[in-house]
Parts: C-alpha cells; sequence; structure tokens
C-alpha cells in the first residue's frame, strides 16, 4: 500500500525526503539548471537510483527539466528559502499550534499571545522587513 506523501500546506508542495534533500541542494545552487551528468557526479548511489531521486524531486514540483538533446537540465522551481519557509511553517503549526508569526513571536516571550501595543511592534517590523528586500 502507497503511504501519502506529506504536503507542506503554506507552499501547497510536496516533503523531500533527506536524500531528496540532498540533490535538491545541487540543483538549488545552480539557479540557472545543471545537467543531470554533473548531478549524477556528486552522489555516490547506482544510476538508476539517482535517476529515479530526480524523478521524484520533478513529480514534487520543486524543479523542472529541459531536455537539451541525450541530457536532462534540472531548474529548481522554488527557492530554497521558500522550501523551508514552507517546511519551517508547517512543523511549527504541527508541532506546536502556531499558524501566525505573531504566535510565534509570543511563545519565543514565554507567552501565548501579545497585547495590542506588542501586535503592532511585530507589524511594523515586517513591513520594514518586507520593505528592505
Amino acid at each position: 500500500m502507497k503511504t501519502p506523501q506529506k504536503v507542506l500546506e503554506p507552499l501547497g508542495i510536496k516533503k523531500l525526503s533527506k536524500t531528496e534533500l540532498e540533490f535538491m541542494e545541487v540543483i538549488w545552487a545552480h539557479p540557472e539548471g545543471i545537467m543531470s551528468e554533473q548531478v549524477y557526479t556528486m552522489f555516490s548511489q547506482a544510476l538508476g537510483t539517482k535517476s529515479t531521486i530526480l524523478h521524484r524531486i520533478v513529480g514534487k514540483g520543486m524543479a523542472t527539466t529541459v531536455r537539451s538533446g541525450k541530457h536532462h537540465i534540472y531548474i529548481p522551481k522554488i527557492t530554497k528559502e521558500e522550501y523551508m519557509r514552507a517546511f519551517f511553517q508547517e512543523k511549527m503549526k504541527k508541532e506546536f499550534g502556531i499558524t501566525t508569526f505573531e504566535g510565534m513571536t509570543a511563545a519565543f516571550c514565554g507567552r501565548t499571545e501579545l497585547n495590542p501595543e506588542e501586535k503592532e511592534r511585530v507589524r511594523q517590523l515586517l513591513e520594514d522587513l518586507n520593505q528592505n528586500e
């Protein structure tokens, strides 16, 4: 029986296994794309296994593949930061029931919620951070 794949809700993407994440790290390091043969040289698994791992990464929507002659070029569809954000948001929700930055901030302060003044300061901080990107 096939087990359902975990989905990281904030982005609607499927969670990568440890090995898939290792392969994806290589793909992220080459945002313009990397040839399958280059990826293959970086890992010790059998060729068929490496090919299967790359196929699963594409199937999970993390990368796209472009055929160039006999070669496949793997290009990331989302950034590492987007994946990590989704991963940590899902982890916070699952482990602690925290679904907002405000909730996370309160938890770090040892509380369950912030008062209105603190909420406004957090909102302003987030706005400032977004403007500085």
